[in-house]
C-alpha cells in the first residue's frame, strides 16, 4: 500500500511531463522579475519551488552551523552542488559534516560524514496553466558512519512529492504555492535523535505557502499538515507554521565577491503527539556559483603562435 501510493504519484506526473516535449517556441517563461530567486534553505524553508538557475550552472551550498560553537562540542557543516542540467532538470548532492571544535566540556576527538543527501527536481513549466508552474522532486536522506546521536534523527527518508507556484499578476511581489508529498521512513543501524513533532513512521503531506519578495529581502510562510494515516502502523497528525525572513546580503557588504551569503531567521510552530512547541531557527548560507568561470574557459581562445 505505501509503495503503492509513490508508484501513483509517478504516474499522474507522467503526462505532464510528456507534455513538455513539444517545441521550445511554444512555452513562455514568466517574465525574470515575476521568478524569485529563491532556493530550498534546510531549516527555514524546506521546499523545492519549481524554479531553476540557467542551465549549466553549479552552486556549491556552504552551510556552516555557528551556533554549535555554544550548543555542542562538534561544529557540523552541510555542503553540497545545485547543477542546473537543463531547463527542467536540477540535482542535489549534500552531505553533512562533523568535526570536534574543542571549546566544549569534552575531550572526545573526532570527525566524519554523518549525512548524505540526494535532491532532484523536474520543472513543468506552464502546468498545469500558463500562469502556474509545477516541480516534481524527489529527496533522499541516509545516515552514515559514526555521527553524535544528535546530528540525525537515525532514519533513512525517501520523499517524493510535487510542488506547484503561482505568480500574482496583481501582485507582483507575491508568490503563493502548494503541493503534497510522502516521506517513506525506515531504521537505520545508526543511532539518533528525532525532533519533537516528527512522524517516525511513513506519512503523507500537505503544504500551502506564499512569498512576499521585496529583492533583497524575502518573507515566507508556510503550513504543513502530516499524518501516517493509511501508511503507518499508528495514525498520528501533525501540523506545522514555519514564517521566516531570508536577507540576501548585497554584494557591497562581501567585497563584491561573487559569493551569495544569505541570512536567515525563523520560526517553528508544532502541534502533535509530542504536545506544542515553538523554536528559532538561524541560518547563515554561502552560495558560489561556477557558471561565470565554466563559461570564461569555454570562451577563452588559445593565444596566436609567435613567428621565431
Amino acid at each position: 500500500m505505501r509503495r503503492l501510493l509513490f508508484f501513483v504519484l509517478l504516474i499522474l506526473a507522467l503526462p505532464a511531463t510528456w507534455a513538455q516535449t513539444a517545441p521550445a517556441d511554444n512555452t513562455q517563461s514568466p517574465p525574470q522579475d515575476q521568478r524569485p530567486f529563491f532556493t530550498r534553505i534546510r531549516g527555514l524553508f524546506d521546499f523545492d519551488l519549481p524554479t531553476i538557475d540557467p542551465p549549466g550552472t553549479i552552486k556549491l551550498i556552504l552551510h556552516p552551523h555557528l551556533g554549535d560553537f555554544v550548543r555542542r562540542d562538534y561544529l557540523k557543516l552541510d555542503g553540497g552542488l545545485r547543477w542546473a542540467l537543463n531547463d527542467h532538470c536540477e540535482i542535489n548532492p549534500e552531505a553533512s559534516v562533523y568535526f570536534t571544535h574543542g571549546l566544549g566540556g569534552s575531550t572526545a576527538d573526532g570527525y566524519g560524514v554523518g549525512e548524505v543527501r540526494l535532491g532532484s527536481k523536474y520543472i513543468l513549466r506552464q502546468w498545469p496553466d500558463a500562469n502556474y508552474e509545477t516541480s516534481v522532486f524527489l529527496n533522499v536522506e541516509v545516515p552514515v558512519g559514526h555521527p553524535p546521536v544528535d546530528l540525525t534523527d537515525g532514519l533513512n527518508h525517501f520523499a517524493p512529492g510535487f510542488l506547484v507556484q503561482h505568480h500574482s499578476t496583481r501582485y507582483p511581489k507575491l508568490t503563493t504555492f502548494s503541493g503534497a508529498g510522502f516521506d517513506l521512513v525506515s531504521d537505520s543501524a545508526i543511532a539518533g535523535t528525532p525532533v519533537r513533532n516528527q512522524p517516525l513512521d511513513d506519512s503523507t503531506n500537505v503544504t500551502a505557502g506564499a512569498i512576499y519578495d521585496l529583492g533583497q529581502v524575502k518573507w515566507t510562510l508556510a503550513a504543513t499538515y502530516a499524518t501516517t494515516a493509511g501508511l503507518g502502523d499508528t495514525t498520528e497528525h501533525f501540523f506545522y507554521l514555519r514564517p521566516s525572513l531570508l536577507w540576501y546580503v548585497p554584494k557591497k557588504y562581501t567585497f563584491n565577491y561573487k559569493t551569495q551569503w544569505i541570512v536567515g531567521l525563523g520560526l517553528r510552530a508544532s502541534w502533535g503527539p509530542d504536545g506544542s512547541e515553538l523554536s528559532i531557527s538561524n541560518r547563515v548560507r554561502a552560495e558560489i556559483t561556477f557558471r561565470q568561470v565554466l563559461d570564461k574557459l569555454r570562451t577563452r581562445k588559445p593565444a596566436p603562435e609567435t613567428g621565431r
